[in-house]
């Protein structure tokens, strides 16, 4: 079963995007230009969340695999609404591990931009959220360091009750600041328990070309490398 949000039913173009995009198969090239634009809604929903005139840094974070397609899109809407110059970028290298019926993330390696910590908006990007066991973990790890206003959570599709079960992994003084922007609930899973029913059509790793849960993180994003060789040219250069 679907289940359209109040975001999907204010931006059908979204709800569109959504819809078609578990149909997409085998065309990595395609699915690319479908996560950026629907990065491009979310990021319109999350503005209208913020107040008129906003001037505070915003923080977004995200995995190596969503970053030059559904975060950069995100990241396009907010420099378009006059965001940009308070808008900064960590992007995590998770591991997928399972071991004794427990899914880990840890983080590999990560590229962080400086920013005031202190009453930072944050927005934790992900193609999916279903059992929230990458956001958790990246979110964990940003907020060892930062003390955010408020933490938006932010993907095209989630399942049927990660809300809680993200909320659940944090004490009340972190998870009252969370705030959802996502598209559509769905309700179920394929037989093997991995993949959400449609969801986003299966792995996001593959859909995008950039191979299992192990090799896409060889993967450099361009957006990673763009924003260190303005941020960071020191090392870019190096």
């Amino acid at each position: 079963m679907r289940i359209f949000t109040p975001f999907a039913d204010a931006d059908l173009e979204a709800r569109n995007l959504v819809e078609k995009l578990h149909t997409i198969q085998g065309d990595p090239d395609a699915y690319r230009k479908q996560m950026l634009a629907i990065g491009r809604h979310l990021g319109a929903g999350v503005i209208t969340s913020l107040p008129v005139g906003y001037a505070k840094n915003i923080c977004v974070v995200c995995t190596v695999e969503d970053a030059d397609f559904l975060a950069r899109g995100l990241i396009e809407a907010l420099e378009e609404n006059g965001l940009g110059e308070h808008v900064h970028l960590i992007c995590l290298w998770n591991e997928k591990i399972r071991a004794n019926g427990v899914s880990l993330s840890p983080v590999k390696k990560q590229y962080k931009e400086d920013f005031e910590t202190n009453d930072v908006t944050l927005i934790v990007v992900k193609s999916i959220i279903s059992g929230a066991c990458v956001v958790k973990t990246n979110l964990t790890r940003v907020i060892s360091f930062a003390q955010p206003k408020e933490i938006f959570v932010v993907s095209p599709v989630m399942l049927i009750g990660a809300e809680d079960r993200l909320a659940r992994e944090f004490p009340d003084e972190i998870s009252s600041k969370f705030k959802f922007v996502h598209f559509v609930t769905d309700t179920e899973k394929d037989a093997g328990g991995e993949n959400v029913i449609p969801g986003i059509g299966g792995s996001v790793y593959e859909l995008l070309g950039l191979g299992n849960s192990h090799s896409k993180n060889k993967y450099m994003p361009s957006i990673v490398k763009e924003r260190r060789r303005k941020y960071f040219p020191e090392v870019a250069t190096a």
